[in-house]
């Protein structure tokens, strides 16, 4: 019943995710053209400047998963931690557009490069995360509302599974900031 329960979870956030995907995608076709060109400037400036710079996400990290782990503990956390794998869907999905409108496929297939490499880690982590989330608000929920006991040791479980991703999505972020935009420029070659 664990299991059954948290593939349900799982494809719930994945639906939620591919939404956020397309509507990125279709976020960049109806962007009026000055937007557009700005954000074309934007990538050009970043993909000139990328060898020279790191890729650093571990404040932002810090920040956005122990806001979530804290309002976890509170029901008004839950749509916090729904809105975060469509906000990450989102965001994939207007990059990726974005390159792919500049480039073409081979936009597509360095925009895929980079979010393997950016996003990767920090997204499998994050689904897990989010999913010991989502049963941590439904333990507090069910304490609060049907009055029942919560499990000291599933909810202790949930915590330690919590803070064991959010320890490896900072880890990976750590590893990115020293060598993920070296990675990167390898391949350059696919845009020019």
């Amino acid at each position: 019943m664990w299991t059954s329960l948290s593939k349900k979870y799982y494809l719930f956030l994945m639906i939620i995710f591919a939404i956020g995907i397309i509507l990125g995608f279709i976020f960049l076709i109806y962007l009026d053209e000055s937007s557009k060109d700005l954000i074309f400037l934007n990538i050009n400036d970043w993909l000139q400047n990328l060898e020279n710079t790191n890729i650093n996400n571990i404040i932002s990290h810090i920040l956005i998963l122990s806001s979530l782990f804290i309002l976890s503990l509170f029901i008004v956390g839950l749509p916090l931690v729904l809105f975060f794998p469509f906000y990450n869907g989102f965001s994939l999905g207007f990059t990726l557009m974005t390159l792919i409108d500049i480039f073409g496929i081979k936009g597509l297939l360095y925009g895929l490069i980079y979010i393997i490499i950016t996003k990767g880690l920090f997204l499998f982590f994050s689904f897990i995360f989010i999913i010991s989330l989502l049963k941590i608000n439904i333990l507090v929920f069910k304490r609060i509302f049907h009055s029942q006991k919560i499990s000291k040791d599933n909810l202790s479980l949930l915590l330690k599974r919590s803070l064991i991703c959010i320890a490896i999505i900072l880890l990976g972020d750590i590893i990115i900031y020293f060598g993920g935009a070296k990675l990167i420029t390898l391949f350059n070659f696919l845009l020019i």
